[in-house]
């Protein structure tokens, strides 16, 4: 699996299956059946704890909405990616540098999130265009934070892949 830490580094997380090779060899359909599902587990469980930590737009699509996991199970080993297909996706997790931003995107949230329309929503967007210039934007680390918060529950899931191999060849 990978991610971003706060400090904006890819995170890669192995999980160390030599304990189990035995399994493994005498078994790879049930070992690659388990892995498969405790994978999906993980992914699942940090999928359900990153998207209420994602900030919520104007829409009409959000960024919570482009959260999504994805397995490998095509070659060895098993692996599982949980990010965002959106451009921006990086720029809410990490922040950025200051950079004057498009107009209308604000625009629209101001109109959305303040109710100001025409020319009182334009000056409202290029106030806060003008601002980013300047300061730039703070990151939402929701995958970081996540992944801080929760590195712990995901190693327990993993922990449980000799026993879901057992339990598959019984």
């Amino acid at each position: 699996m990978q991610g971003k830490n706060e400090m904006g580094e890819i995170v890669n997380f192995k999980y160390d299956m030599s304990e189990v090779e035995d399994f493994v060899a005498q078994y790879p359909e049930a070992s690659r059946d388990a892995a498969v599902a405790k994978i999906t587990e993980a992914l699942l469980f940090l999928e359900s704890r990153v998207k209420p930590a994602t900030p919520y737009g104007a829409g009409p699509i959000h960024l919570r909405d482009t959260i999504f996991f994805k397995l490998n199970t095509t070659g060895e080993p098993v692996s599982g990616l949980l990010g965002t297909p959106a451009i921006y996706g990086e720029s809410v997790e990490l922040g950025t540098k200051p950079h004057f931003p498009p107009i209308d995107p604000i625009q629209h949230w101001v109109e959305k999130k303040f109710g100001y329309e025409g020319k009182d929503a334009r000056a409202v967007a290029y106030l806060i265009a003008r601002k980013i210039s300047k300061k730039g934007t703070k990151g939402a680390h929701m995958f970081g934070k996540t992944w801080d918060d929760n590195k712990s529950m995901v190693i327990r899931i993993l922990e449980e892949i000799p026993e879901e191999i057992l339990r598959r060849i019984k």
